[in-house]
């Protein structure tokens, strides 16, 4: 292997743990507001990023991270709307209430 394709390998390597740290980061954030749907998203998008095989290398140290923002963002994919449709009644009290506030 040339001095170049290990330069090369080790750039895209650096990427991928970017990727992967950011997953996390971003599915953990996810949960703060409880609306925060786009951050799922982006966490499973880094996630998708570090996680895939091409370019070569595949990332092994930090797997376990991108992993786990995957499993975020889908449990928070999963939890907004299933809480949205369970307690609509309940939020539409609490809208009204907010509105008489005014």
């Amino acid at each position: 292997m040339s001095e170049n394709d290990r330069v090369t390998q080790a750039y895209v390597l650096g990427q991928k743990y970017a990727y992967a740290t950011a997953s996390l980061l971003v599915g953990i954030a996810a949960f703060v507001n409880l609306l925060g749907l786009e951050r799922a998203f982006l966490a499973m998008a880094f996630a998708w990023l570090a996680l895939k095989a091409a370019p070569e290398p595949r990332l092994v140290d930090r797997r376990r991270w991108g992993q786990v923002g995957l499993i975020l963002g889908v449990v928070m994919c999963v939890l907004v709307p299933t809480a949205l449709v369970l307690f609509f009644d309940r939020l539409r009290e609490v809208l009204a209430a907010l509105e008489k506030l005014q």
